[in-house]
């Protein structure tokens, strides 16, 4: 049973492509029968932490991640502390920067996403091997400054979420590879002022394990986007694997784009969140995105994080109706394609796992009234 939005394959062909821009079929069904779900707050005991990290569940186990202190707290499943990991430093078990956490991503290793590179660490959290993240180009600087491409490697950079979330990966067992979100900030070619960005600009890149490099690219964003020339503070989005598929939900679609581990888009579903503003604040100039980023995303409805638990065929899917601060959010649960559930959920929940029947949702961090907690919930059967 998958326990975490992303981590471990069976064994897959991976072929990583460019997209094939055809037509797609698109589902939007519905049959709401959970209109509510009860959750509990799991507070955790805890030592000193920051206000800003997230939780992660693998196994049967659940993890909190320190960013501004880099260590990666242990609990049990019913919230007892275990052991703190990691910290500041450059030893065999410490670690300066966590962009992403994964436990057990490959076999019984824990995986990090550092600034540059791939850290794999042993279930003991001691140090095992590191992979520098590189991109595989031949063209020359000029050609990529004044003729700039989506199929220009060079270009690309990791696509961060911003701190207090996990930048996700997909580690592929048995494949020798690794899929990372990706993104372009090129003076002409970007999300700012540029629709050939959204056109061309790939999503995914896949890194080779055995060369330490990202050979290849595939994906595009919504055309949604094309549509509100430009909203980049909302140019994000999320994704999980579905058995075979790979889910990737954009900030702005209510439709999930669903590909296949051969690159290739087959299809779409979803349906749009229940009274989401979608007045997106236009952008004109770089600066004013940049100034305007936590400004923006409190003045219109966004998707959130997805999460698949495949034994069951459902999907969840985090909503802001109205913004970031609004005080509350909305979580949407697919079985298979169909929209089952709509409900409403603390503001920040955000479903990461499953242990037995229980699923996990990231969270509560608030340092001011020094709380750390998880939230906890179960589905009955239709």
């Amino acid at each position: 049973m998958n326990k975490i939005i992303l981590i471990i394959f069976g064994v897959l062909l991976i072929s990583c492509q460019k997209e094939i821009k055809n037509d797609v079929p698109v589902h939007q069904n519905q049959e709401l029968f959970i209109t509510k779900i009860d959750f509990d707050s799991l507070i955790l005991e805890k030592e000193y932490f920051s206000g800003i990290g997230f939780f992660k569940v693998g196994r049967d186990q659940l993890f909190f991640v320190d960013q501004v202190f880099s260590t990666v707290i242990a609990y049990s499943r019913d919230g007892s502390y275990v052991q703190t990991h990691l910290g500041k430093g450059d030893g065999p078990d410490e670690q300066n920067n966590i962009h992403g956490f994964f436990p057990f991503a490959l076999e019984d290793k824990h995986v990090i996403l550092d600034n540059f590179e791939l850290v794999f660490f042993k279930g003991s959290f001691e140090k095992d091997s590191s992979y520098p993240i590189e991109w595989d180009y031949s063209e020359s600087y000029q050609n990529m400054l004044n003729k700039p491409k989506g199929t220009m490697l060079g270009l690309y950079e990791i696509d961060w979420k911003s701190r207090g979330n996990s930048t996700d990966i997909l580690i592929m067992e048995g494949e020798n590879r690794a899929l990372l979100p990706i993104t372009m900030s090129h003076p002409s070619l970007n999300g700012y002022i540029s629709e050939e960005y959204y056109k061309e600009v790939s999503v995914f890149g896949c890194y080779d394990f055995k060369n330490k490099v990202v050979n290849k690219s595939f994906g595009r964003r919504s055309e949604e986007y094309l549509s509100h020339r430009f909203i980049p503070n909302f140019d994000f989005s999320h994704f999980t694997k579905r058995n075979n598929e790979l889910l990737v939900s954009f900030a702005i679609d209510p439709l999930i784009h669903v590909y296949g581990f051969d690159g290739v888009l087959k299809y779409k579903f979803g349906i749009k969140g229940m009274d989401i503003k979608t007045t997106y604040p236009k952008t004109n100039t770089i600066d004013d995105a940049l100034d305007n980023y936590k400004l923006d995303l409190k003045k219109a409805g966004f998707y959130q994080a997805i999460y698949s638990d495949e034994s069951n065929e459902l999907t969840f899917r985090t909503y802001y109706p109205s913004g970031s601060e609004a005080g509350n959010a909305r979580l949407q649960i697919y079985e298979k394609n169909v929209l089952i559930g709509d409900v409403l959920v603390p503001a920040r929940f955000q479903v990461i796992g499953k242990i037995g029947d229980t699923y996990y949702a990231d969270g509560i961090i608030d340092e001011l009234n020094d709380r750390l907690g998880i939230y906890t919930f179960k589905l009955d059967s239709k």
